[in-house]
């Protein structure tokens, strides 16, 4: 069976930093699989250079929009989400796991592959409902001209590629258990973080963890993290970037990551 981890990159180079840590995540968790980046045109010919260096396969594709309005989309970056459908055109691989570009690799996930399609973690905030940012998926033409036939008439409760895919696999929770990924394979930042600061009280739970997702703040865009998870995504991050690693700056990101513990703690009193 051919395999392979794919993720998109595309509206410029905002994003390039969440797939060097990705990639650089799965490479130290002991993976040998193919990294696909699939990248639309207006991502630079630097960054592209760069992720190669680095092992992705680059894959050049052109942006799936979205069909929903602007007014109807849950958050601006979703203009372009639905370029991750694509993925069901790497027809070279008989079997795909996708990964979001903010994701990042605790431990080695290469178990997935075994998963059928399509496999996911429940949504934080829906149980009944999988999250897009992890998944695992069958390479097929005819089902990516079937979705995108679907786009302009199927649903989307957040006007993202999540809502229509969930409308798209609609019977998705009531499938086999080999469907539904543990919570572990897509934790949300947050979450984790919490898990951290009580690690004496959820160590078990803390060895579950296997996926991170930044599904609020991006460790690398904006000027602080304070939702947590940002000390253990730069260590990757200077890992890949060695010239930019700084002791102040890891202290600087433990810091956010503590002012996250302090406002959760005051808030539980």
């Amino acid at each position: 069976m051919k395999t392979a981890y794919a993720t998109t990159l595309c509206n410029g180079d905002g994003y390039v930093p969440g797939v060097e840590t990705l990639g650089k995540s799965l490479r130290a968790r002991g993976t040998q699989v193919p990294m696909v980046a699939m990248v639309t045109e207006d991502v630079s010919q630097e960054a592209r250079a760069r992720l190669m260096e680095q092992g992705w396969r680059i894959r050049n594709v052109e942006p799936v929009r979205n069909p929903s309005p602007a007014t109807m989309q849950l958050f601006p970056r979703f203009d372009n989400v639905f370029t991750k459908l694509r993925a069901w055109e790497l027809t070279d691989f008989d079997k795909v796991v996708f990964l979001d570009a903010d994701t990042l690799v605790l431990q080695n996930i290469d178990e997935l592959f075994d998963r059928p399609e399509i496999a996911a973690a429940p949504d934080f905030f829906m149980s009944d409902r999988f999250n897009s940012g992890v998944m695992v998926l069958a390479p097929s033409q005819r089902t990516f001209d079937r979705m995108v036939k679907a786009l302009s008439s199927a649903d989307s409760y957040d006007g993202g590629d999540q809502g229509f895919l969930n409308s798209y696999f609609e019977n998705w929770y009531g499938m086999s258990v080999e469907h539904r990924l543990p919570a572990g394979y897509n934790m949300h930042h947050f979450v984790y973080q919490f898990l951290q600061a009580h690690s004496s009280v959820c160590k078990e739970l803390d060895k579950e963890i296997k996926i991170l997702h930044y599904t609020l703040q991006k460790p690398w865009i904006g000027k602080a993290t304070v939702s947590g998870g940002s000390e253990v995504w730069w260590r990757v991050y200077f890992d890949a970037h060695p010239e930019e690693d700084a002791s102040w700056k890891r202290k600087l990101h433990s810091l956010e990551d503590w002012s996250f513990d302090a406002v959760v703690s005051a808030l539980s009193r």
